[in-house]
């Protein structure tokens, strides 16, 4: 894989950008889209078999939140378009001159103020990227929940 489509798809987190919720163009939001052609115009069959299955009547604000995955609009982090406020990653990238954290020679720091949940994935990919490095790590990755912290 080229450096420019694994950095298109890896922030410099560690996160894989493609399979995120956010991402313009990502694996959700396409499949987020497809689900709603395939869906069409349910909306009349949800409420008429709402009596049925109560659950139905819930249809519309699932239809809403679908939606909004499907106008993700996240362009990555490394395009200025960091959807974590104050994430400081993208600029510490630029400064040391690096793709990843873990290449970074003061890897792991304190600049990354992540919450302990996040904190803990970005270790983890961090330090197994540094031991199989970046492609193979997105390989092992690529296909898996981003919500789901590496093995």
């Amino acid at each position: 894989m080229k450096r420019e489509t694994l950095l298109k798809k890896m922030a410099p987190c560690g996160l894989v950008c493609h399979t995120c919720v956010a991402a313009r163009g990502g694996v959700i939001s396409e499949l987020g889209k497809e689900l709603l052609r395939l869906l069409g115009s349910f909306d009349g069959y949800a409420e008429a078999l709402s009596q049925y299955e109560p659950r139905l009547k819930k249809y519309p604000q699932f239809r809403e939140v679908l939606g909004l995955i499907c106008e993700a609009g996240c362009e990555g982090c490394r395009n200025g378009q960091s959807k974590y406020p104050g994430c400081t990653i993208p600029l510490c990238e630029k400064e040391r001159g690096v793709d990843f954290c873990h290449q970074c020679p003061d890897f792991p720091c304190d600049r990354a103020d992540f919450d302990p949940l996040f904190k803990a994935k970005w270790l983890k990919a961090n330090e197994r990227m540094k031991e199989i490095g970046a492609e193979a790590f997105f390989e092992e990755v690529k296909d898996r929940s981003h919500y789901e912290s590496p093995r």
